[in-house]
């Protein structure tokens, strides 16, 4: 891992270069470190001297990000706490049984339920409840997702070679050269709205593989309020991507 010295304070950074990037950008993580999104061929004495004169709002948002996590309410996955799903938020019932098989995480009746052993303590039932409640997600998402492929991919005329239903940090999707599309199985707790952009986004990039001004008329034709929702996503995927 790479850093930068800025007064007292030691900025850590990472490089990820891309052939189809013409610009630096900066994501910074939850863990305050730097990832540089970098053209290919720009050296590391240049992106050094770029994060040196961004210094100061890296700090700054560092500091931010730092807030925001402690202010997020750690989930202890009991009974009584609510989750999203489709932009609603439904509470958690545990149920403890002493026989059968545990059944995965259902949502019925405007909430979610979820059977645990009764064998089960300690973290152990905590552990249990997020891992079905992942696998849970992950089952929605790709049935989701998949939906509003099949319907989008006819209006654009593009489809994937294959997608793939993962977790990508603060990403919600991605299009890859040989046209394999993924996706953040959490886009499936916000609003169908926004899983509906993030389909459109990664469809064009089939089409258009920048994000130059064709790729976003491309994506204003289909959706034209695209920026609400890039602005709402944007706003709302650090809190989400801390959530499980």
């Amino acid at each position: 891992m790479e850093q930068i010295t800025y007064g007292k304070k030691k900025i850590k950074f990472e490089i990820k270069r891309g052939r189809r990037k013409k610009t630096v950008a900066l994501q910074i993580q939850p863990n305050s470190t730097v990832v540089v999104l970098s053209p290919y061929l720009l050296g590391k004495d240049r992106i050094k001297e770029i994060l040196l004169k961004r210094a100061g709002w890296i700090v700054q948002k560092q500091e931010k990000i730092r807030k925001l996590i402690a202010e997020i309410p750690k989930k202890e996955f009991v009974s009584g706490e609510s989750f999203p799903y489709i932009g609603k938020q439904y509470r958690l019932k545990v149920i403890r049984i002493n026989h059968g098989k545990e059944r995965l995480c259902k949502l019925m009746g405007g909430r979610f339920y979820v059977e645990i052993s009764n064998k089960l303590s300690g973290k152990a039932i905590s552990e249990s409840v997020r891992r079905k409640l992942i696998e849970w997600y992950i089952e929605q998402a790709t049935r989701k997702i998949n939906e509003r492929l099949k319907r989008y991919s006819k209006l654009i005329g593009k489809k994937p070679e294959k997608i793939i239903i993962t977790k990508q940090g603060k990403r919600w999707g991605s299009c890859s050269h040989s046209g394999v599309l993924r996706f953040n199985w959490k886009i499936v707790m916000t609003p169908i709205s926004m899983i509906d952009y993030v389909v459109v986004h990664e469809l064009c990039h089939l089409i258009v593989k920048n994000h130059s001004e064709k790729f976003w008329n491309k994506i204003g034709s289909i959706i034209p309020d695209y920026k609400k929702k890039r602005h709402w996503l944007k706003e709302n995927s650090f809190f989400l991507s801390e959530l499980l």
